[in-house]
């Protein structure tokens, strides 16, 4: 008989959820067709007002899925990423008392309710919205609770303030038998700032799925440095505008790319078009899958400058897009890809320099390619579900 698992998702991919939201729609999916799962999460989050469920039951096309995939699907507005991080002028504690913890507890409220509904053997959180009723529904029930972290308060806010949510994810991780982390950098920052016994963590890589090449071609004549994330603080997007300032006074043939959308956006125009390369320097905004995989297929280096990166799938699809990266040595993905070329997201002058190596030698871009491809090859989001189940055997 399979175990039955209860997990509590971010909702479906989109605009808010990023790359967890693909992340934990890609394990579900495969987890489905290894054992018997049921799903709450966020349905969409532009409906305003009180959350209301609803049942469906999603089929799927695949013969190999032996197991009905159940999904209650929650309409909230609430999203992982639904506050602002630290800046001088905005915390996160003005928020605090406001709209986004009475959201949490509403969420919370509705999570909990149709919780008691479903029989289960573990439970399955992943991230912060879901920890508040995780820790009610195993405090009523007993069950065995697993904490799938893919992004924490401290990566978000990189260490400069320790809120209402860090102590949640801090309780969450401290009760849950089994804590999930996307990787080792990630387990440290676990470890080191939450506290966290280092034996209850489980490193689970993210899986990849592949897709075929797409081709395009290039408006531009200069070689294009491109920025694919969430425009906030933790991203450093602010810090690839003053790298590509530094790159285009060595390399005048370049330009520069930034897609993503975030509480930045703003800012990022008005700094763009205050700066010497206002002329080379572009926003798109968010974009969807395809528009977003023509523009890898136009790039010439991907750079990665985040200040806390769990994990970072866009170095991934990058990579199979195959272009040389230049990631931040707090990136989770360069874990996976040991030829990419790392610099620390403080030292601008570093990501500068192999930026610079990578426009200037194609031997040095095509070998990192080559190698990239061939490490992705490894991974795959089956064999991600194969080891979350094993975790979830293990604590029951």
């Amino acid at each position: 008989m399979s175990v039955k698992i209860l997990m509590l998702g971010p909702g479906a991919p989109g605009r808010q959820t990023s790359g967890l939201g693909v992340a934990t729609e890609k394990l579900a999916n495969e987890l489905s067709k290894k054992t018997s799962l049921k799903i709450i999460e966020p349905k969409q989050f532009d409906q305003l007002g009180k959350p209301k469920a609803k049942q469906e039951t999603v089929e799927f096309s695949d013969l190999s899925v032996l197991q009905e995939l159940a999904t209650v699907s929650i309409e909230a507005q609430l999203s992982a990423y639904d506050y602002h991080e630290v800046t001088q002028s905005h915390t996160l504690e003005k928020v605090e008392s406001q709209k986004l913890y009475k959201q949490l507890t509403t969420f919370s409220d509705e999570l909990i309710l149709e919780g008691e509904k479903v029989d289960y053997d573990a439970l399955y959180a992943h991230d912060w919205i879901t920890f508040k009723a995780a820790l009610d529904l195993k405090e009523r029930f007993g069950k065995k609770l697993i904490v799938h972290v893919h992004s924490l308060d401290f990566d978000r806010n990189f260490g400069q303030t320790k809120s209402w949510i860090f102590e949640l994810e801090q309780k969450a991780m401290q009760a849950a038998e089994a804590v999930i982390a996307v990787s080792e950098y990630s387990k440290r920052v676990m470890v080191e700032e939450y506290g966290i016994s280092a034996e209850k963590i489980h490193v689970i890589y993210h899986g990849h799925t592949a897709t075929a090449p797409i081709k395009a071609k290039s408006p531009f004549s200069e070689k294009i440095v491109l920025f694919v994330g969430r425009l906030s603080g933790q991203k450093g997007p602010m810090q690839f505008l003053e790298i590509a300032e530094k790159v285009f006074e060595q390399n005048p043939n370049t330009r520069f790319v930034i897609s993503g959308e975030g509480e930045l956006y703003k800012k990022l125009i008005e700094a763009g078009a205050g700066s010497a390369i206002a002329g080379r320097f572009h926003i798109t905004g968010y974009l969807e899958t395809e528009e977003l995989m023509k523009l890898y297929a136009i790039a010439d280096v991907y750079c990665m400058p985040s200040f806390s990166e769990p994990f970072g799938l866009t170095a991934l699809e990058a990579a199979e897009a195959g272009i040389p990266l230049v990631l931040s040595d707090r990136c989770g993905a360069a874990e996976l890809l040991p030829d990419a070329c790392q610099a620390s997201p403080t030292a601008t002058d570093d990501f500068v320099d192999q930026i610079i190596a990578l426009l200037e030698d194609d031997s040095k871009c095509k070998a990192q390619v080559k190698s990239n491809k061939k490490e992705i090859k490894k991974l795959s989001w089956e064999k991600s579900a194969t080891e979350v189940l094993s975790v979830v055997d293990a604590v029951l």
